[in-house]
């Protein structure tokens, strides 16, 4: 459709110019054809260029920011030989939401809600903190 759109603008535009070049009997087959070519040549390199592609994927967060990770994956580790803190866990959850990683985050709510198995206010309460309890209401939607 664009083709036929382009095409007949191409054409008008080239009979407008062309008209007053004709009249002055300055050989008007070499005017058509220097015209054609000009025409023929614009929607030959719009055809070669095509659309434009979209730009490539952004790398991952996790491989931009490696001190953030060193962080993150530092404070894991202090909540795996120290289970008792609330507010790390908050930490660690929110920075796992952020970074974008998956894999991680269950990893690591999992191990959250095994430690406070026998205290679902703390569960909550370290949901609510970290943003959990919104990231999931945001998957479901």
């Amino acid at each position: 459709m664009i083709w036929l759109i382009l095409l007949i603008l191409a054409l008008g535009t080239a009979l407008a110019l062309i008209g007053p070049l004709t009249s002055s009997n300055k050989k008007p087959v070499l005017i058509l054809l220097l015209m054609g070519g000009v025409i023929a040549s614009s929607l030959g390199l719009y055809a070669l260029l095509g659309t434009p592609s979209p730009p490539p994927p952004q790398p991952q967060a996790t491989t931009q920011m490696p001190d953030i990770n060193a962080m993150v994956e530092g404070l894991a580790e202090r909540l795996k030989s120290d289970p008792d803190n609330p507010q790390g866990w908050a930490r660690l959850i929110r920075s796992r939401i952020v970074l974008g990683d998956m894999d991680a985050l269950i990893r690591d709510h999992k191990a959250m809600s095994a430690h406070y198995a026998d205290q679902p206010n703390i569960i909550a309460e370290i949901n609510r903190q970290s943003g959990f309890d919104e990231f999931t209401a945001s998957l479901a939607e």
